[in-house]
């Protein structure tokens, strides 16, 4: 869907780091932007890029981002950053942006001060709020000054996948701008972009330089449940669908791990002459008075799936239970009804993929309609022409 948001007067080229397999590009060629260079170190995610995209083939380049040099960007407007967040999530060991992996902004940020004068007017870097939080709140700060010495202002919001496809999905993005108008750091009353962690996280460093624009809301959920994507999905693939669910007995320890609540909820939909559909991931978790972990599954029964994951193990592949008619039935989510969720849906996943390198692919990467909605509302408008003063 075009923009509606005036545009830049130049031609609005972008390039990608960390680009994985592509869905930052997709969201933003939504909103009229044209990438010319993209990189990434994984060579599945390449795969699955050129398979989906036109031209990768001369702007793709594999390797490790520490090895990339300016010269090998051209000119562009805006400079995307999806790094890893392995060492700034709940799921890493604290580490943060010195972590092993997440350290690899360091040498994102490197090649735009390599680049000089030719440096973007803009950068936008996405990761998991936890940023917010990471070494007490010094990281977030620490991204920010990083892009302040190198003569950025910065923004930050909070999108929610949720707003635009059935999948609980926040993540923080960072918009940075050269020669932006200053602005006072604190924002006005929390919004859903802008919840209250945030403003507190701005608040916190304001004697940074920020450039923090009013945003519209978002919309407030999408317009597609769980339940209805998960359908369509069937009905177009299910003779492949056939051997993805899980054997009786499989499915039998699966809801036999379930808490007394949700099996109830378990039982009384299962009971139904309808299909209710609902996500499961598997938890370590305490009985009451035992400090004794045990394997538990839990059900979300909100619409939504839950936030995508690469499956590094079993706990981290997402699970659908699909309940009614008397009964209980459990498989994996597919790689289709991934891509969908996030809002990819004419994503090609070529046969020499596997399952899961594609959904190693999906968890690492963004959702499509939330980059759209971020460009045509925060990247679409121009930036001031003193901008490189």
């Amino acid at each position: 869907m075009p923009s509606t948001v005036p545009r830049t007067s130049k031609p609005m080229r972008f390039a990608e780091f960390f680009a994985g397999i592509g869905l930052v590009r997709m969201g933003l060629e939504r909103a009229g932007w044209s990438c010319v260079f993209a990189n990434d170190i994984d060579q599945t995610k390449q795969r699955l890029y050129e398979v989906n995209f036109k031209d990768p083939s001369g702007h793709f380049r594999l390797g490790d981002v520490g090895e990339v040099r300016a010269g090998e960007v051209p000119d562009i407007e805006l400079a995307t950053a999806s790094f890893p967040c392995t060492d700034l999530s709940l799921a890493g060991r604290g580490d943060g942006l010195d972590g092993a992996q997440s350290s690899a902004y360091w040498s994102f940020l490197r090649i735009i001060d390599e680049m000089g004068d030719r440096a973007p007017r803009r950068v936008l870097l996405e990761n998991v709020p936890a940023l917010l939080r990471s070494n007490g709140g010094d990281d977030f700060g620490r991204v920010v000054q990083s892009l302040n010495e190198l003569g950025y202002l910065a923004d930050a919001m909070v999108l929610d996948a949720r707003w635009f496809v059935p999948q609980s999905r926040p993540r923080l993005f960072i918009v940075a701008e050269r020669g932006g108008n200053a602005t006072p750091a604190t924002p006005d009353a929390p919004t859903r972009a802008r919840p209250l962690r945030l403003i507190e996280a701005i608040n916190a460093n304001a004697d940074l330089g920020w450039s923090v624009v009013d945003l519209p809301e978002p919309p407030q959920r999408s317009r597609e449940r769980l339940k209805q994507l998960v359908a369509r999905v069937e009905r177009e693939a299910s003779e492949d669908l056939e051997h993805a669910w899980w054997s009786d007995k499989r499915q039998a320890y699966l809801r036999s791990q379930l808490s007394p609540a949700h099996a109830r909820y378990a039982d009384e939909h299962v009971g139904k002459r309808t299909w209710t559909y609902a996500t499961v991931f598997r938890r370590m978790r305490c009985a009451p008075g035992s400090d004794r972990a045990s394997s538990r599954a839990e059900l979300r029964t909100d619409g939504l799936a839950g936030c995508l994951r690469t499956p590094k193990g079993g706990s981290a592949k997402q699970i659908l239970v699909k309940m009614g008619y008397g009964r209980f039935m459990v498989r994996y989510l597919t790689p289709r009804e991934c891509a969908q969720l996030m809002g990819a849906d004419d994503f090609v996943i070529p046969d020499d993929v596997t399952d899961n390198q594609a959904l190693f692919g999906f968890g690492d990467a963004v959702c499509v309609p939330a980059i759209t909605w971020l460009a045509e509302h925060r990247l679409n408008t121009p930036v001031p022409a003193h901008a490189h003063a």
